[in-house]
């Protein structure tokens, strides 16, 4: 009796420990599956296994900011301060339109839209150093939980006349390597420089900084305040230009920052055509998406005007270039990669001509071309 009793006593642990066991993997498995299993792979943000490009608003805080951001192609948005809204709220209303980010300090929150979680805002002018971050918010880096981490600090690793260089170089490093990705807004139009070119400089400069991560860039959109540059009006082509310019530098995604205070705060001011301008180069962005996220690959240029970036993928070549200068020019591309024969100039109903290796076409101020040869 006592020898029976042991038995089935042993048998029902059994079966308790292996129902235990099954529950705790159905949980993992659904609690992967409750997010957007977002991860990153050879510098590259993948989302449900697929290769992704991340387009960006920051601070989108209703029904009506999310739905609008999907009509012009904005795929991800990233929350980091919607204080009249819980991170479970801002989730519900972000879902039915994009992909969400949300306050690291929220990251208790799961939902099948969540790509992951964004650390405090330009932390080395808000008191963060990467210490007090990394105490404050002990994410792990590269944790396989379908949920990334993002940074966005300023520009002032980046040397110019108009950003600040009281914090050094190697301290961006460590902020952007608290993360899984990793940005920074410049505005060169903001600061009343009209060398566009620094965007794709200090995109360079950044990544290098980085390392081997996704790298980000925010676009200004206009005067944050009345007082920047005087209130200028950012023209169509030069939006246009600075997102190509920024993809030409080595970004994996792009944002574009909509906020004002002029002088009441609006998280979405942004004149009509620059919103045209926002909603045609998202277009532009979706329809040449392998360039995007392809292998990059070796070119070279013979302007300092023209900023040029070569990608393989599918079988395909795909060669952007952006003219940063405000004045038309002609240049010759060399582009091992690409056969003699014909290229077609992607939107633009026309084809140049390759010849060992090169190719030369003409580029109007601020203009954008991007280089398609499949085989």
């Amino acid at each position: 009796m006592f020898r029976r009793t042991i038995a089935v006593t042993t048998t029902l642990a059994l079966l308790c420990a292996l129902c235990a066991s099954l529950a705790g993997s159905a949980a993992g498995r659904a609690s992967t599956h409750r997010t957007a299993r977002a991860d990153v792979e050879r510098s590259r943000l993948v989302v449900e296994g697929k290769p992704f490009f991340p387009v960006m608003l920051i601070d989108q805080c209703s029904a009506d900011a999310a739905r609008r951001a999907r009509s012009l192609g904005v795929n991800l948005i990233v929350n980091e301060s919607c204080p009249s809204l819980t991170a479970t709220r801002q989730l519900q209303v972000i879902e039915p339109h994009a992909l969400a980010v949300l306050p690291i300090a929220a990251k208790t929150v799961r939902g099948t839209k969540l790509v992951g979680w964004t650390f405090p805002d330009e932390p080395e002018g808000n008191g963060w150093t990467p210490a007090t971050l990394e105490r404050a918010h002990p994410v792990r880096r590269g944790t396989r939980d379908g949920l990334l981490t993002f940074m966005t600090t300023g520009a002032g690793f980046y040397r110019s006349s108009y950003t600040p260089a009281t914090t050094p170089q190697v301290v961006y490093g460590q902020y952007a390597r608290l993360a899984d990705v990793a940005g920074f807004d410049l505005y060169p139009l903001g600061h009343c420089s009209s060398d566009l070119a620094a965007v794709y400089e200090a995109q360079l400069a950044f990544n290098h900084i980085a390392g081997k991560m996704p790298t980000f860039q925010w676009i200004e959109t206009g005067a944050i305040k009345p007082e920047y540059c005087g209130g200028f009006k950012m023209q169509p082509a030069e939006l246009q230009a600075e997102v190509w310019l920024a993809v030409a530098g080595g970004a994996r995604g792009i944002g574009y920052f909509t906020q004002t205070w002029s002088p009441a705060h609006n998280a979405f001011d942004v004149s009509p055509s620059i919103l045209r301008a926002i909603a045609k180069t998202n277009n532009l962005l979706s329809a040449v998406r392998p360039a995007l996220l392809g292998e990059t690959i070796l070119s070279g240029v013979n302007s300092t005007s023209v900023k040029v970036v070569a990608r393989r993928a599918g079988g395909t070549t795909y060669v952007i270039a952006v003219n940063a200068a405000r004045a038309p020019v002609n240049v010759q591309f060399h582009v091992p990669a690409l056969r003699d024969g014909v290229v077609q100039v992607f939107g633009e109903k026309r084809s140049v001509s390759a010849q060992n290796d090169s190719l030369v076409d003409a580029f109007a101020p601020l203009g954008v071309h991007i280089y398609v040869q499949r085989g």
